[in-house]
């Protein structure tokens, strides 16, 4: 008789749990309990048909076509899509479009899908073996003349460059315009 008795009150408990709206409770609250085995506190429950992921979600530029090695990435070829945010600080790809806009593709960027940071790089201006000019200006005195890159480079890159007279190897930062500004030493 008292176990008929405890099964009876065990399924109306259950019953009465099913039928009241569940709390929503922090992590920190649940570890808490869980660690000092004592009754967590009760925050009020969410609003019906609110989603937690819902306000997990941010816009970022993916690709309206498919993204070659080599390409330059144009505003033109972006467009927005919402993502969870789990997912973009997971695996690194860019948030906005003026991080990728004027950049060169590394490797293929499938259309619709965003964008990642370690498939493009700085667009190359001075490419490797073929001769750029490069000028010295200092004061008032300006020099120029050519020489020939010994690696490749994007704006702002300190590059080493052969001076096709001398044959002596100098360096200097690529300028966006493709050429190369020497600095006095």
């Amino acid at each position: 008789m008292k176990n008929r008795l405890r099964l009876i009150v065990l399924q109306m408990a259950l019953l009465l749990a099913a039928a009241l709206p569940a709390q929503a409770q922090s992590i920190s609250t649940l570890a808490a309990q869980a660690a000092g085995n004592r009754p967590a506190e009760s925050v009020a429950s969410a609003p019906a048909g609110a989603s937690i992921e819902a306000a997990a979600v941010v816009s970022v530029p993916v690709a309206t076509v498919t993204l070659y090695p080599g390409d330059i990435i144009a505003a033109t070829m972006l467009k927005e899509r919402d993502m969870p945010l789990a997912e973009l600080e997971r695996k690194a790809f860019a948030a906005r479009n003026a991080d990728i806009v004027g950049k060169s593709v590394r490797r293929i960027i499938v259309a619709d899908q965003p964008v990642p940071l370690n498939a493009i790089t700085e667009a190359i201006v001075v490419t490797k073996g073929v001769a750029t000019r490069v000028h010295l200006s200092e004061g008032g005195l300006t020099i120029s003349g050519f020489a020939m890159p010994l690696e490749s480079g994007g704006a702002g890159a300190l590059i080493r460059l052969k001076n096709i007279h001398s044959g002596e190897i100098i360096v200097g930062v690529v300028e966006p315009n493709g050429s190369v500004r020497i600095n006095m030493q």
